[in-house]
């Protein structure tokens, strides 16, 4: 189990408590020290042959956690098929002890709950986003939930300032500042599969696999196993425009007859921007302006991980 203990604005340790009481001595508990150190660990527990792997935290430790157990998943996959053998990956298990919890909010919905020893999990959607970095190199990473480039790349950064919200109050604040600091829309170019792309202003593209981001409820009939990502698309809105469509997003989803609203289902995406994007993968951070990046794509890959929730109370 991988623990970070600044989940939930650091009341991660209460909310787990119990959990351990009941599973403690059954469970290898191993807390991160710094970003990126649960991918690290993740990995470090697929090459030592955990069969479970579990992200006790919020969506940013889902994430790493998954990231990097799928990583080494893959390297430890490809060595076995050289070898002549065969493996499963490991389980993954989420234990919601974070603030917004997204990914564990549509694994319950779909899936229900599950003891953390039980063998049985989903065999569920993957998706991965990928980029060339400024030195040429090619970058990419996996994400479970939802990824989303413009603003709510920037609704990111700024949720990364505010230190006394969790959840929605803390994503709808983040929103408003962001709002208020963008400026008009900038013409993007947006691919979806084999479709012929199309070049409008854009204030933001969203690829979700579960229902929610940030809290906001972007796809309320989105299914997590269904080969398919829920995309939106938001035009040319104005702030007004976009203040007035917050409140139903976090309630009751995007409108379906909305002039500035796209909604799709789709395997891929690709979207060019004139200007560097800021983009992120399960409310991480996975590029800012400042790397320089103004070309990504999105691949869903279908079936790649099998997970399930566990009930912390």
């Amino acid at each position: 189990m991988i623990f970070n203990p600044a989940a939930g604005r650091r009341r991660a340790r209460r909310r787990l408590a119990g959990f351990l009481a009941r599973w403690g001595d059954r469970v290898t508990l191993r807390p991160t020290a710094r970003p990126g150190h649960a991918a690290e660990l993740a990995a470090a527990a697929v090459r030592e042959g955990f069969e479970t792997i579990a992200a006790a935290g919020g969506d940013g430790t889902v994430h790493e956690v998954a990231d990097g157990l799928l990583r080494a998943a893959d390297q430890t996959a490809g060595q076995a098929t050289d070898q002549g053998e065969s493996g499963a990956a490991p389980v993954f298990a989420v234990v919601p002890i974070g603030s917004a919890n997204d990914y564990a909010h549509s694994l319950q919905r779909q899936f229900g709950t599950a003891p953390l020893d039980a063998p049985e999990a989903h065999p569920v959607d993957v998706g991965r986003l990928s980029w060339t970095a400024a030195d040429g190199a090619p970058r990419d990473r996996y994400f479970v939930c939802c990824c989303g480039a413009g603003l709510p790349g920037r609704v990111t950064l700024e949720s990364r300032k505010i230190g006394w919200l969790q959840g929605v109050p803390l994503y709808g604040l983040a929103a408003l500042r962001a709002l208020r600091a963008a400026g008009p829309p900038e013409e993007w170019t947006v691919q979806y599969d084999d479709e012929p792309p199309t070049t409008g202003p854009t204030q933001s593209v969203h690829a979700l696999l579960g229902r929610r981001e940030g809290g906001f409820l972007l796809a309320p009939d989105a299914r997590l196993d269904d080969g398919l990502f829920d995309t939106l698309r938001l035009g040319p809105a104005s702030r007004w425009g976009m203040l007035k469509l917050l409140p139903g997003l976090a309630r009751r989803g995007p409108p379906t007859d909305h002039p500035h609203v796209e909604l799709g289902r789709r395997r891929s995406i690709q979207i060019d921007s004139p200007s560097p994007l800021a983009v992120h993968a399960d409310g991480e951070l996975a590029l800012i302006p400042a790397d320089a990046v103004r070309s990504v794509r999105l691949d869903l890959l279908p079936g790649r991980l099998r997970a399930k929730v566990c009930a912390v109370g």
